[in-house]
């Protein structure tokens, strides 16, 4: 503890006395909560969440601990830790994952903090949509925090120096593969194009699925809808890419490529844009396309993430939901902002326009991407505990077909049946 030492006049005898101030009376009743993350790289959002939360809530603190690299491995770790015991008081997680951390009974339901009425978080700017998407047997059990849509970032220096004529980066499939083909024939160790098919939770599979129409399961949960006419499409378009990829690289090496000026087009989520535009500035022209929706029904899985509860101690409940609501105000979302390139989903934000120029002036990309929001739901995860082994599973599979190792037909059946095996 921090102590000041004064000297008094006490009865004309000038003696030393101990004062204990204010401000460290306040640390002593600080309540500091552990919250949990699989975003490493994200560090210096991380900092400035919690330096923001501390400043204006001077009683609480927030300590983001390391659980992983991504989203799955921070599920798998999460639900470790429940079996010994060891949960942090909250986490920072996919919202599809609200379904398993609730079943699991990891998750603390939210309801009793915002009086059990849905309109009152659609007031703080959720939309009814994501509110959904966080709810479990009539339970929220998470408040989110930011979203993103798959985007097509393109050199448009390579693409120009192939023959693209156009001032908009490519739009459809089609387009794509013929710049691609034609970036690849020039030579110079240069990729046409990449798509991350191993990302979580198999999202560049459902992506390409549902901008197709299709769907992963059907509304009961009871069967598999991908293996149909769209999934092949999907498995499909994901072969065109192994024409126009001249070497099999990891999602990092790929996106490191790209960021060189080696890769022509990257399809990623919009998540990355910041660093993109970083990494692209003073190098090469950056362009942001929509990634192509080619069904009238097709549409995007969004990829929403927020925090959690696991604590059952009032006393940590309390800091946990104080910072949860923080992270959907408008210093919150800035915040997400300014370090990432994730979307906000506070609406009532959106709606201001102080906000919205803020917003455009730190990611100004993503104006001819947010129009995508409109028909953006979420990921799908399987109703299972094995719903990551699938989603390992179905990367695999996406890795053989991009490499051109098994034909896309025999790549979906393989993954129906592997499918159908895990969830029993």
């Amino acid at each position: 503890m921090i102590i000041t030492r004064r000297k008094l006049l006490v009865n004309g005898v000038i003696s030393s006395a101990v004062l204990v101030t204010p401000a460290v009376l306040r640390a002593a009743q600080k309540t500091t909560v552990t919250i949990s993350h699989g975003n490493p790289t994200y560090q210096a959002l991380l900092s400035e969440l919690t330096t923001q939360f501390g400043n204006d809530n001077p009683s609480m603190a927030i300590k983001f601990v390391a659980d992983g690299d991504n989203w799955d491995p921070l599920l798998n770790n999460t639900i470790r830790a429940s079996i010994v015991n060891s949960l942090p008081d909250g986490s920072w997680q996919a919202l599809t994952y609200a379904g398993i951390l609730a079943n699991r009974k990891i998750a603390q339901p939210l309801n009793q903090f915002f009086g059990n009425d849905t309109k009152n978080l659609e007031a703080m700017g959720l939309s009814k949509a994501i509110i959904e998407a966080t709810t479990v047997a009539g339970s929220v059990y998470c408040l989110p925090y930011g979203t993103t849509v798959p985007v097509v970032y393109c050199n448009m220096d390579l693409l120009r120096n192939a023959g693209w004529s156009q001032a908009q980066p490519p739009s459809t499939w089609d387009e794509i593969h013929e710049i691609g083909s034609k970036v690849l024939a020039k030579g110079g160790n240069v990729n046409g194009g990449y798509l991350e098919y191993s990302g979580t939770n198999a999202w560049m599979f459902q992506n390409l699925l549902t901008s197709y129409g299709g769907r992963m399961m059907n509304d009961a949960g009871t069967e598999i809808t991908f293996a149909g006419s769209e999934g092949l499409q999907a498995l499909r378009t994901l072969e065109r890419f192994g024409e126009i990829t001249k070497t099999d690289m990891t999602k990092e090496q790929a996106r490191q490529a790209f960021k060189a000026g080696a890769t022509a087009m990257h399809v990623q989520s919009a998540s990355g844009t910041t660093s993109t535009a970083k990494a692209a500035a003073g190098r090469f022209e950056l362009a942001v396309g929509q990634f192509p929706v080619s069904s009238p029904n097709g549409r995007l899985a969004g990829a929403g993430h927020g925090m959690f509860m696991f604590t059952k101690d009032p006393a940590k409940q309390k800091v946990v939901w104080e910072f949860m609501k923080f992270a959907t105000t408008q210093k919150g979302q800035l915040i997400l902002a300014n370090n990432t390139g994730y979307m906000p989903i506070n609406l009532l934000a959106l709606k201001d326009q102080a906000f919205v120029d803020a917003y455009f002036k730190i990611n100004p990309h993503h104006r001819s991407i947010v129009e995508r929001l409109a028909i953006t739901g979420d990921q799908f995860s399987f109703p299972s505990d094995n719903t990551v082994k699938i989603a390992d599973m179905m990367a695999d599979v996406s890795h053989d077909v991009v490499t051109h190792r098994v034909e896309p037909a025999a790549g979906l059946d393989r993954m129906a049946t592997e499918t159908r095996k895990l969830l029993g």
